[in-house]
């Protein structure tokens, strides 16, 4: 996940936001079977999925000054193998991105736009699934 994050997501993430802020942003990007966002409350049911079986991977995004936090399901693990998927994943976060940090206190109000990369654009082990 270490790659996926350092290569594709981290950059995603960062081209919306200004330089002086990129310092500032951490980005994690996990797996696991059943996602509990501990950023809400235990009884905000949105935040929880049912245990389905299926391998999710997940991308948090934490602004560090003002402990602003985001966390959005890119899909199920095996489906993000196929570069396609993936890139779709990537447009769903890009959007919800831009979404969320219009609405945070170190950038309301301003539209921001994030870089969301093609397919061709995708690390070659990630096409290739090396």
């Amino acid at each position: 996940m270490s790659k996926l994050r350092d290569q594709v997501v981290r950059p995603l993430i960062h081209s919306a936001l200004v330089e002086q802020e990129i310092p500032e942003v951490t980005v994690a990007v996990v797996v696991g079977t059943e996602f509990y966002n501990s950023l809400g409350e235990p009884w905000d049911q949105s935040w929880t999925y049912p245990e389905d079986g299926y391998e999710y991977v997940w991308a948090y995004v934490t602004y560090l000054p003002t402990n602003e936090r985001a966390g959005w399901r890119l899909g199920r693990s095996e489906d993000l193998h196929d570069p396609a998927e993936l890139v779709n994943a990537l447009w769903r976060l890009g959007s919800d991105f831009e979404d969320w940090v219009c609405e945070t206190s170190f950038a309301w109000g301003e539209e921001r736009h994030a870089r969301v990369p093609k397919i061709r654009d995708l690390p070659e082990w990630l096409i290739t699934g090396a």
